[in-house]
């Protein structure tokens, strides 16, 4: 006997929706139907649980998960009924299934974050070590909260970003397959009688011809090998070494080295003051955050830092003498020191440079845009070049 999962409607017209024990799927389906219902979906717990396990979580339906389990401890609710409460308005589904198995280990004895642990695509380092913490000192609720903000302040700097380049890698996109659209298909029908006469054709000519006749007859192996280098390039790109390699590169652009920097540095200030802020170990914090860095020399100028601050070193001290960190950084970090404000000071660094980054990546596209244009005007001025100087030539032989 296998457990089936089901959906329809009743004779009301009302959803309804359960799990049935039955040999097979057709005879779920005639225990349903005797029940009066109307089936709209009907399949095995054991499939439903393959599928859902490769359902891609969104970080923002993650993230309202975590601020409404925050919401709801911080009324005074326990963990328990908390995540009773968020996982009975939750469809079902990955993140449903994730919860119910955390909430069924919570009630076996384990701890929030040892459960959570369990599933590193959703709980970070930086999320579960700053769970611990709340967990040691009896203030979860909070620590979820700034949790949640972490995610959300992430999730909103990320689609701005990538809104900002959407446009130009769209118009790159659509540029390059209407000219390998023209190259293709196009352009050997109206060259094709140039081939024929005896004509001394001008090099643009010559060039059209023979790349169009190249693609026309190779198109598929090009596509084939683009395909597969693409796929070793993010292969190697994906590994330590090549995260690192494509790290030291953008480090050394002109123009975008400088907004990578500052994104860096955004990133690991806004980590350690929200680890710090949940009440994790400054030395713990800096472990964390620095593993985010992609920049090897920047991620060593840190680790050597750390080294200072176990030795009695004052984090803006140790970040002055080992890092390249600007310097409103450091006298901002010495000035929440003063005042016992380290964490607020830290994800103020961050908010100021995720705005400034945000500025210089609209700014490199508004410069981008232009030169864009005018390359695939060079391209289709070629291509029309190609094309037009013969026939001038036709027609001068013919007066």
């Amino acid at each position: 006997m296998s457990m089936f999962y089901f959906e329809g409607f009743d004779k009301n017209g009302r959803r309804v929706s359960g799990k049935i024990e039955a040999e097979s799927e057709s005879s779920a389906k005639i225990v349903v139907k005797e029940k009066g219902l109307y089936i709209k979906k009907i399949a095995s717990i054991e499939r439903q649980q393959k599928i859902r396990r490769r359902e891609k979580i969104k970080q923002e339906e993650f993230a309202l998960s975590i601020r409404e389990l925050a919401t709801l401890l911080n009324s005074g609710l326990t963990l328990d009924e908390s995540i009773s409460g968020i996982v009975a308005q939750m469809k079902e589904g990955r993140i449903y299934d994730i919860y119910s198995d955390i909430q069924k280990q919570i009630r076996e004895g384990k701890s929030f974050s040892k459960a959570a642990s369990q599933y590193p695509e959703l709980f970070s380092d930086v999320s579960l070590s700053m769970i611990k913490s709340g967990e040691a000192s009896g203030t979860l609720g909070p620590v979820l909260e700034h949790i949640a903000g972490f995610l959300e302040e992430s999730i909103q700097f990320r689609s701005k970003v990538v809104g900002i380049m959407t446009y130009p890698l769209l118009m790159a996109a659509v540029g390059f397959l209407v000219l390998i659209f023209v190259l293709t298909f196009v352009a050997p029908t109206i060259t094709r009688i140039f081939s024929e006469i005896s004509l001394k054709l001008p090099l643009p000519t010559v060039i059209l011809i023979k790349t169009s006749t190249f693609l026309k007859h190779y198109l598929l192996a090009v596509l084939i090998l683009t395909i597969a280098a693409v796929w070793f390039i993010r292969r190697y790109f994906s590994s330590p070494r090549g995260r690192e390699k494509v790290a030291t590169i953008k480090r050394k652009l002109p123009f975008l080295g400088e907004i990578f920097f500052k994104s860096e540095i955004a990133n690991f200030t806004g980590t350690l003051g929200t680890l710090l802020g949940g009440g994790v170990e400054i030395l713990t914090s800096l472990n964390i955050a620095r593993e985010l860095i992609s920049i090897p020399e920047l991620k060593q100028q840190i680790q050597k830092a750390q080294e200072l601050i176990s030795h009695g070193h004052s984090v803006s001290s140790a970040l002055r003498i080992t890092t390249n960190l600007p310097y409103t950084v450091i006298q901002l970090i010495s000035a929440g020191e003063k005042s016992g404000t380290v964490p607020e000071m830290l994800k103020k660094i961050s908010s100021n440079f995720k705005e400034e980054v945000s500025q210089k990546a609209s700014k490199f596209v508004t410069i981008l845009e232009p030169f864009m244009i005018l390359f695939m005007a060079v391209i289709i001025g070629f291509v029309v070049l190609g094309i037009m100087l013969p026939i001038f030539q036709i027609s001068q032989s013919i007066k």
